[in-house]
């Protein structure tokens, strides 16, 4: 709600011009803006899906209730870092450093923090973190607590980072089946290729497969792999295979490359975040009659670096809010 200074500022007739501007910095400057910090980042990211199914404790035995909470408070942390330090775009997508706290340090394998709680913590590039889509939060809640799911997490990436909701599956699609004892083992991905030449499935998952594939070093709770653990079958577990092909053609072979070409389609992502931003303000789905004044809004974080800070006030000062 209002507080006394801004109810006095709307009384007064000052909130046109660099008055609402002035309030709109002494909110984000204001505590009590850390219950939008953790609402939105939660929202944004569907942070209520992690846990939403247990790993497996026998596949899984080092997860926990703590690591769990720490999974989940992971991205929340970095977006206020990234929200108070004004810190551009790029870094959801790829950064040198994570907020961590001394089981997530634990979990990614890096070094022990010098003091408690979450802090800022320099990455390496053998440590294979940085930017959201590399958290195991991200990574984890799309996976069923046995395996990972890589059209999940093409889904997922499709609707938070490109904020494209892909259509549902078609009714009645065979779900994959697990390797038989007897066989050679195979990877998800080839069990994929298998269920794509069902015409039926074949153009969705064209787009949605290679978001999702993409994070192959990844398993179900988001440790860093090289091979795929299959349960049954003979032979060797099978070689991750992170390569893959963007929906436009556009080649890569790994997660640091497909967090590459994300930047070089950086207007695309700043664009779904600011639409999340005012999804999450305004209470509503948005409509065409909102894109001109999305589109200066994108003007204005162009103009200023794209630095999130800047992007949350620009949002705050538009014609949307405004009209409200």
């Amino acid at each position: 709600m209002p507080d006394n200074a801004l109810f006095a500022a709307a009384k007064a007739g000052t909130l046109n011009g660099g008055g609402l501007k002035k309030e709109v910095e002494r909110m984000l400057a204001d505590s009590r803006i850390n219950r939008f910090i953790d609402d939105f980042s939660r929202q944004w990211l569907q942070l209520h899906r992690v846990g939403m199914f247990p790993p497996d404790k026998k596949l899984y035995p080092g997860y926990d209730r703590w690591l769990e909470m720490s999974l989940r408070a992971e991205p929340v942390e970095f977006f206020r870092e990234m929200l108070v330090k004004n810190l551009p775009m790029d870094g959801f997508i790829d950064s040198d450093w994570t907020m961590a706290n001394s089981r997530l340090c634990d979990f990614y394998g890096l070094p022990e923090p010098a003091t408690s709680g979450f802090q800022r913590v320099a990455l390496q590039p053998g440590d294979h973190r940085g930017g959201l889509l590399t958290m195991g939060a991200s990574l984890g809640l799309t996976s069923d607590g046995t395996r990972h799911r890589p059209v999940h997490r093409g889904v997922w990436l499709s609707e938070v980072i490109l904020g494209k909701t892909p259509p549902p599956p078609p009714a009645n699609v065979p779900a994959i089946e697990p390797n038989p004892p007897t066989s050679a083992k195979a990877s998800l991905r080839d069990k994929l290729e298998a269920h794509r030449s069902d015409a039926n499935c074949a153009a969705c998952h064209a787009r949605i497969d290679p978001l999702g594939l993409a994070w192959e070093n990844y398993d179900a709770i988001g440790q860093w792999r090289t091979r795929e653990n299959v349960a049954a079958g003979t032979g060797e577990n099978p070689l991750v295979n992170p390569a893959g092909l963007m929906p436009d053609g556009r080649a890569f072979k790994d997660a640091n490359e497909f967090k590459r070409l994300l930047i070089g389609d950086r207007d695309k992502f700043v664009q779904a975040f600011i639409e999340h931003l005012c999804t999450y303000g305004l209470r509503r789905v948005l409509t065409v009659d909102d894109q001109e004044d999305l589109k200066a809004i994108e003007a204005e974080a162009k103009q200023n670096n794209y630095g999130v800070r800047n992007i949350v006030q620009a949002v705050a000062l538009s014609n949307l809010m405004r009209k409200r």
